[in-house]
Formats: C-alpha cells, structure tokens, sequence
C-alpha cells in the first residue's frame, strides 16, 4: 500500500495560511492481504501467483504486463472477486474510468465485505468527487480490517474528506493512525499542514521540528517551518530554519522563494 501524496504550501499574503493539495491518491495492494483473504481461498498456487506478479507490475506502472496477467487469473477463475478488482485498478490507472467501475461493481458484488476492494472502489470513487460515496467504501474498509491495514484506510478516508475541504473531519480520521503508525513518519507534513489549516500551530511545529531534526528533512518541511515561524512571529527561529534552508537545498525553489521574502522585508 503507498498512500496519498499530498504536497502542502502557503500563499504569501493569506492571514491564517492556505492549504492547497495536489493528491496522487494510490491503492491497497499488499499481496499479504491477497492472500489472507477469505475471497482468496481456494484460489490455487498459479493464480496466487499470476496474482502477485500483476500487482507487482501495477505498482511499477507496467499496466500492460500487469494487465495480461490478472487475465490469466481470470481465464481460469472469471468470478474472482480480487482478479476483478484489480482489474479494476488498472482501468482506472489506464483512465478508462467506466470499465473500471463496472469491473469495481462486478467485484463488490462478488464480494461486498472485501476490505481491499472497498478501500481500492473508495479511493476511485474519491477521484471521481463521488465523496459521500466514497466514505462509506472506507468505512467498509476499517471495518473489515484490523492494525495497519485499517489504518491504512482511515488515513485515506480522511485524504477523501480533505478533498472535499472537510478540515475538522480529516483530522480526526487521520490523526489516530498517524500516531499508531511510525511508517506514515512519510505523511508527516500532510498533518502539519492540517493542523496549521485548523489552528494547531503548536502540533504542527512539534512534527515539522522532528522532520527537521531526520534524515527525511526536505525543501518543503523547511519551508513550511520558516512560513510557520513567521506566523507566530519567532524571528530566531524563522532565520534558522531559512539558514538549514540555504545549507541544504541552495538549488531549491524554496529557498529561492526565502530570499525573495527577505529582500521585500
């Protein structure tokens, strides 16, 4: 499973700061759920693995390859529910948007408590702006599933009520699974650009000092910092974090966007 990438920014001049987001929402694909699933389990070995490989070559975008193999499962088994879906998937990844839901519909049917075609039918249905919809894919989805898998969909779910600007109701989908996950540390400036968007400057700070303290430290946490730092006024930190800036990334557009503001101050 890779998540929705959601890269944040502020417009210079908005008092209270503006989230914008560019969404690249991806798919629930772990071959572990494959083949823990009870949809799964009397498929044989072969199809277990002409599976694997096709959600293999979907996540190296090979679409064709990956296309020719989920039709191999299906030639033996047609009314696989996990086949369907992800055939499903690649149509969507394709952008041939009406085979892909009519392959989610085929699927879903076969299968209405499949916790990875809810989450994969959700994130398409999200895409569509179909967001009461999509929501109750994913809550389908975290109810069917447990740990890191459910987390996994919560966190989605919370992406889909972002980018229908519902603030209050995506932090309080994706903050619980932020906190029990340390592999969504990747997700780190998606909530602190949340929580600035909703007033928690304080939490924000907090998660955007520990990015800048790792090795995942980037142009962007560094640059959302120095934006932060002068909303609440911190002068000293604000210089400190635009000094990190010009060390680390001179070539950047932020760091460029940084000199910029402090030749108009």
């Amino acid at each position: 499973m890779t998540y929705c990438l959601l890269i944040p920014f502020f417009k210079r001049g908005v008092g209270t700061g503006s989230l914008h987001l560019l969404a690249n929402c991806l798919l629930s694909l772990s071959f572990s759920l494959l083949v823990a699933s009870p949809a799964n389990a009397q498929m044989d070995a072969r199809a277990q693995a002409h599976l694997a490989l096709a959600t293999a070559y979907v996540h190296a975008e090979l679409l064709s390859l990956a296309m020719q193999e989920t039709d191999q499962v299906l030639a033996v088994s047609p009314q696989l529910p996990l086949g369907l879906g992800l055939k499903a998937v690649i149509y969507q990844k394709q952008g041939r948007l009406a085979l892909a839901a009519q392959f989610f519909q085929q699927a879903s049917l076969l299968a209405p408590q499949n916790a990875q075609i809810a989450h994969n039918w959700g994130v398409f249905e999200c895409e569509q702006g179909l967001y009461e919809s999509a929501f109750l894919k994913f809550e389908l989805a975290q109810r069917q599933s447990e740990g890191l898998e459910r987390d996994k969909s919560l966190w989605i779910w919370g992406v889909c009520l972002l980018q229908n600007q519902q603030w209050e109701a995506a932090h309080l989908k994706m903050n619980e699974p932020y906190q029990r996950q340390a592999s969504f540390f990747s997700e780190a400036l998606v909530m602190a650009s949340l929580k600035i968007q909703l007033g928690r400057d304080a939490e924000a700070e907090k998660i955007l000092d520990k990015v800048n303290d790792s090795p995942s430290v980037s142009a962007q946490s560094l640059w959302l910092s120095v934006q932060l730092a002068q909303r609440q006024r911190q002068a000293v930190k604000k210089n400190h974090w635009g000094k990190m800036l010009g060390l680390l990334f001179s070539n950047s557009v932020q760091w460029r966007a940084y000199q910029l503001e402090a030749s108009h101050d």
